[in-house]
C-alpha cells in the first residue's frame, strides 16, 4: 500500500500536472471503485475545474471549482497515472478523466481495493475517513508527540500502524523509523523516556522526508504519477531484509509478527528493555 511518501509523490505530480485543469469528461469502466452514488458521480464533476490538490494522510483529495471535492484511497495497489490519450490504456485501468490540457489522468488498480468518493468540499471533514485520522507526522511538534504518546500502552510498532495515532505511516516507514530510533517495535509506548520519545520523533520526519527526496519506495506496484518507480528502497536498513547483516552493527536482521503484519528490526541496535522505563 503506498505509505505517506508515496502519496505525498504523487500529490506533488498531480499539482505540477493537472490543477487548473478541466475534467471534460469522465470514463468509469469499474462501478465499484465509486462509493455512494454512481450515477450521479460523472454528472457532478464533468465540466469542474481542479482548484487543489492535497493529501490527508494517505487519502488524496482533489478540491473543485464547483463546491465538490473528490477522496481517492489507492489502498493496496491503486495508482494514478496523468498520460496523453494516445498511450494504450494498461490492464485493469479502471477510470479515465479527460482533461482539457490534452492529458487523461488514469486510475490502474490490480486488486480493486481503492475508491474514490465524492462530496461537497463543506462537508469533507465529517467524512470518518478524514475525521478519524490522527495528525500529519510530518507536522506534528514534539510536545503533541509527547502528548500523544504518553496516552498509548499498545506496543510501538501498533501504534505507528494506528491511523488514529498518525496518519500516513505504514509498514515499510514504521520499521525504519524504529530502526533509526534503537526502538524494539514490542516495546510499550508509554514507557519511553523522553530522548527516546525525541529520537523518535526526529526518526519520523528524517526517514519521511528522505522517502519523498527519493520518490518513495517501490517494493511492490507502487509506480508515481509518471509510471516511474520511486528509490527510496535502496536506503532501506531493516524492511524486506531479514536475515541479512545489520548496514549499522552486521547483527543478522530478525522478523517478528505483530498482529497480521510482519515486522523487520536489527535485535542488536533494537535491543527489548524491560525495565518498566527506558
Amino acid at each position: 500500500m503506498p505509505e505517506l511518501p508515496e502519496v505525498e509523490t504523487i500529490i506533488r505530480g498531480l499539482q505540477q500536472q493537472i490543477v487548473g485543469q478541466k475534467i471534460v469528461r469522465v470514463k468509469v469502466n469499474l462501478p465499484k471503485i465509486i462509493r455512494g452514488d454512481k450515477e450521479r458521480f460523472a454528472f457532478l464533476i464533468e465540466g469542474a475545474s481542479i482548484e487543489e490538490v492535497r493529501r490527508q494522510g494517505k487519502i488524496i483529495i482533489f478540491n473543485l471549482s464547483n463546491g465538490m471535492s473528490i477522496l481517492v484511497h489507492l489502498k493496496l495497489t491503486g495508482q494514478l497515472h496523468c498520460t496523453l490519450p494516445e498511450k494504450p490504456a494498461i490492464k485493469h485501468t479502471h477510470l479515465v478523466f479527460d482533461l482539457s490540457g490534452g492529458e487523461e489522468l488514469r486510475y490502474v488498480d490490480l486488486r480493486q481495493f481503492g475508491y474514490f468518493l465524492l462530496t461537497k468540499t463543506s462537508e469533507i471533514f465529517h467524512l470518518p475517513q478524514l475525521s478519524a485520522l490522527g495528525p500529519d507526522p510530518l507536522k506534528i511538534s514534539l510536545d503533541e508527540f509527547k502528548g500523544l504518546i504518553s496516552k498509548r500502552s499498545g506496543r510501538i510498532k501498533s501504534l505507528l500502524l494506528n491511523q488514529s495515532f498518525l496518519a500516513g505511516i505504514g509498514n515499510i516507514y514504521a520499521d525504519e523509523i524504529l530502526h533509526l530510533s534503537g526502538i524494539h517495535p514490542l516495546q510499550p509506548a508509554h514507557i519511553l523516556s523522553d530522548p527516546k520519545v525525541k529520537r523518535l520523533h526526529q526518526a519520523i520526519r528524517e526517514v519521511l522526508t528522505k522517502a519523498i527526496k527519493y520518490r518513495g519506495s517501490s517494493v511492490s506496484d507502487y509506480l508515481d504519477l509518471a509510471g516511474q518507480e520511486g528509490s527510496y528502497q535502496r536506503f532501506h536498513r531493516v524492511y524486506q531484509r531479514e536475515g541479512k547483516p545489520c548496514l549499522t552493527c552486521q547483527a543478522k536482521i530478525a522478523r517478528l509478527k505483530i498482529g497480521n503484519r510482519s515486522s523487520c528490526f536489527c535485535p542488536n541496535c533494537q535491543s527489548y528493555d524491560h525495565k518498566k522505563s527506558l
